[in-house]
């Protein structure tokens, strides 16, 4: 009907709204015969067209609509008035069947029944609206009857936008009105077959995946259909049985997720994870987001046999020939856009059923018989933009605090116990209740080398104060470490109660230190997949399995299994993931600063962790473990000594690590500044925020998505340092000579070698992370 959007007849009626506004003051006995005269030349026309041969002309079409037209606002005025009156003007439309007749004429005027149509729309919805007692309306016949013969001509028609805006809003307006009344649902589903068994339904289901208000519009009606399946038997087989609900949302993700950009063009170099910027800029990725939120939604408030479709098809439709293989590609730059995708997901999810399905194809799905998060770990190492990606992916992961995905990646390899020296077992629930750990944390702190008296030092002196060099001494962390100690304590705090649910403590007894949870060998993979499936039990927030079957009990087989499995590793053995992290962190000084402020984040996050086989690994430095496995601490002391080492044999040192630290905080305050006003550019000369930025580094805005691990790190920190010392940077920040920039401080001159400028933004980095694990370490000493 594209060429009657510019017809004569259509220009006429543009604009107009459903009724034009009634007086206020009005005679019911005039409204009624003007009423009455309207429908009576409406009706005329309309009996014209059935009786003829010729067809309805564009000028009865018109006549007909503007008759219709003041028929509304007659309605309109009558059920406005209130009170007890005699509904005169709705009486003779229901006892003369108008709404009947109506109907049966727009089946008759050809190309012009879309134009009776919408003007049909118009009453139902007028009514609906107006109506002081919907409830009543909707069990008179001559209102309902026609109302089922109008709702069933429109399935599987394609129509303009104006009627399809109008359908949608009526069909949300029933819907709402069975929600508040679901006594009267079996007047709009039963148990015939067809498509028009629950016809709101079947008209809903195309436009769950539309763009705008007319997709918002059906979501919502959508969602109020499965809420009503929740106490409806009939309906909720139906919906999970019959419709094809389901399968549409799964397979709408996977049309929209290919329409996704493939590739990411990122200027900055700490981007590693989207931003609300980054969304905005992205169409595809909100309307992508819109509907998977819809799902979220969907989960929560179906009937358990919706949901479990629902589930089903999301991952067997979407996540495992979508999401999987564009995980597992060989394109770098196509890498790191799905990770930073599938990170975003996780952040949108709330619904536990739907983290579980996620969660469980990434740890119990197979591509070529290796497992999604396998790949995903190998990925760990390295310095490129994906390995930034991919560590972001895991801080959120761990963030969940699920029991099985812990299980997974850490408490499966440390649970037998290899790694610690048969003797020190028995230590490993040991409490460093004298805070020895945290003063060894403390005393790793990099030495800063004496001031050589040369040239070039008397000569630069001039680009900071010796006011703000002063003030710089004064607020490093050392002297705030109270704001470390608050930071700790709620991590730590927030941590221990979301692992409540857990079914073990994992602290060398719970469960056994004979047993080990992790794969056998692959002449055993049928048992294997039998680490994977059974074993992932429990997990906490809410949710219990990462398997269909959601029923765990302590002394269930799942259980079993976790403290019963043969142990198939005797090495000592911290696992891959453990692996990968210490060893990027021995690369500290060659990593830029942006990998090295996720990966400490990362491993702060895993210090916060209260069960003692990870405690102990990261965090008690007098555990002896086997000589292969080299624990944190031995990481810490071996990188402090090659940064006093490299510090050494360079000049002016002092200097250029109190600019690193101004340069820190400086950037620090001006994401602060970016949070508080998101709208508003960026005041420094660098791109994007630790916790994510704009693909076009112009603006920085909060990353906080619904449902998104708080994270862990030295920015945080440093935030809560600059806010605690406000005063003291004042110097420093009105001296207009300083700039500062992503690439380095202002020094170049005696810093420009980039190795330099990188060990000394490390070794800062470095200190005030030892800060960050001493508070940790003091925090669980006092519990």
């Amino acid at each position: 009907m594209n060429w009657l959007r510019n017809s004569p007849i259509r220009v006429s009626l543009r604009g107009r709204g459903t009724t034009s506004s009634p007086p206020k003051e009005c005679d019911p006995a005039a409204c009624f015969d003007s009423f009455k005269h309207h429908w009576q030349q409406a009706q005329n026309i309309i009996n014209k067209i059935q009786g003829g041969t010729e067809g309805a002309t564009q000028d009865d079409i018109l006549s007909v609509v503007n008759n219709l037209d003041q028929m509304q606002t007659l309605l309109v005025l009558e059920l406005k008035r209130g009170g007890r009156e005699e509904r005169a003007c709705l009486d003779f439309l229901l006892s003369q069947s108008i709404l009947d007749q109506l109907l049966t004429s727009s089946s008759l005027t050809g190309l012009y029944s879309n134009i009776l149509r919408l003007e049909q729309l118009k009453v139902y919805e007028m009514l609906l609206t107006h109506a002081p007692q919907q409830q009543l309306l909707l069990t008179q016949e001559p209102f309902l009857r026609p109302l089922l013969r109008l709702l069933t001509s429109c399935i599987n028609e394609c129509f303009p936008a104006d009627i399809e805006k109008r359908l949608i809003l009526l069909l949300n307006q029933l819907c709402v009105c069975l929600t508040h009344n679901p006594e009267y649902l079996d007047l709009f589903f039963t148990e015939s077959t067809g498509p028009g068994r629950f016809v709101i339904f079947s008209l809903l289901v195309p436009y769950v995946h539309r763009e705008g208000g007319v997709g918002h519009q059906a979501r919502d009606a959508m969602l109020l259909c499965l809420g009503l399946s929740k106490k409806n038997e009939a309906l909720a087989s139906y919906i999970a049985d019959k419709s094809n609900v389901c399968p549409v949302l799964a397979t709408g993700l996977s049309g929209l997720y290919s329409r996704l950009p493939r590739k990411l063009l990122i200027e900055s170099e700490e981007w590693h994870c989207f931003t609300p910027d980054d969304v905005i800029e992205l169409p595809e990725l909100t309307h992508f987001l819109a509907s998977l939120e819809f799902c979220n939604a969907v989960v929560q408030v179906a009937h358990p046999l919706v949901q479990a479709q629902m589930l089903e098809f999301v991952h067997h439709g979407f996540l495992v020939p979508v999401v999987g293989p564009a995980l597992l590609q060989n394109m770098v730059d196509e890498l790191v856009t799905s990770t930073a995708y599938l990170e975003l997901f996780f952040r949108s999810i709330s619904e536990p059923g739907l983290l579980k399905v996620f969660l469980r194809f990434i740890v119990v799905d197979h591509y070529d018989g290796e497992r999604v998060i396998d790949k995903l770990i190998s990925r760990l190492s390295g310095k490129t933009q994906l390995c930034m990606v991919t560590i972001s992916l895991f801080n959120t992961l761990i963030g969940l605090h699920c029991e099985d995905v812990m299980l997974e990646l850490v408490f499966k390899y440390l649970t037998c116990c290899t790694h610690v020296m048969l003797s020190q077992r028995k230590r490993i629930k040991d409490m460093d209740v004298y805070c020895r750990s945290a003063e060894r944390l403390l005393a790793l702190s990099v030495a800063v080398p004496r001031r050589r008296k040369t040239n070039s030092s008397s000569s630069s002196a001039g680009s900071l104060s010796s006011q703000s060099s002063q003030s710089l001494r004064h607020v490093s962390l050392h002297g705030d470490f109270g704001a470390y100690l608050v930071t700790a304590r709620a991590s730590i705090a927030a941590t221990w109660l979301a692992c409540g649910a857990w079914t073990h403590a994992y602290d060398g007894e719970s469960p056994p230190p004979r047993t080990a949870l992790v794969l056998p060998t692959d002449s055993n993979r049928n048992l294997a997949q039998k680490a994977t499936e059974e074993s992932l039990a429990s997990v906490s927030s809410g949710y219990h399995s990462l398997q269909p079957d959601s029923e765990v009990r302590e002394d269930s087989p799942l259980v079993t299994n976790r403290s019963s499995a043969p142990s198939f590793h005797s090495t000592p053995d911290i696992g891959p993931f453990l692996d990968l992290l210490l060893r990027q962190l021995e690369n500290m000084m060659t990593n830029s600063v942006y990998l090295n402020l996720q990966l400490t984040g990362l491993i702060s996050r895993l210090a916060a962790f209260s069960q003692p086989l990870l405690l102990s690994l990261l965090l008690n430095h007098s555990l002896v473990f086997q000589p292969s496995v080299r624990s944190l601490f031995q990481v810490l002391g071996s990188l402090k000594q090659r940064l006093d080492a490299y510090l050494s044999r360079h000049d002016n040192v002092e200097e250029l690590l109190l600019e690193a630290r101004l340069f820190l905080v400086c950037r620090e305050e001006s994401l602060a500044n970016a949070k508080r006003h998101p709208h508003e550019p960026a005041a420094s000369t660098y791109a994007p925020s630790t916790n994510g930025g704009s693909r076009r580094g112009t603006s920085i805005a909060d990353s906080s998505f619904k449902g998104e691990a708080k994270r862990l790190s030295i920015s945080s920190a440093l935030s809560v340092l600059k806010r605690a010392t406000q005063g003291a940077f004042s110097p420093v920040r009105e001296q207009p000579a300083i700039e500062y920039s992503a690439n380095g401080f202002r020094l170049a001159k005696r810093a420009e070698n980039s190795e330099l400028k990188n060990v000394v933004l490390c070794a800062v980095l470095f200190d005030e992370w030892l800060k960050e694990l001493a508070a940790l370490a003091l925090e669980h000493g006092s519990e």
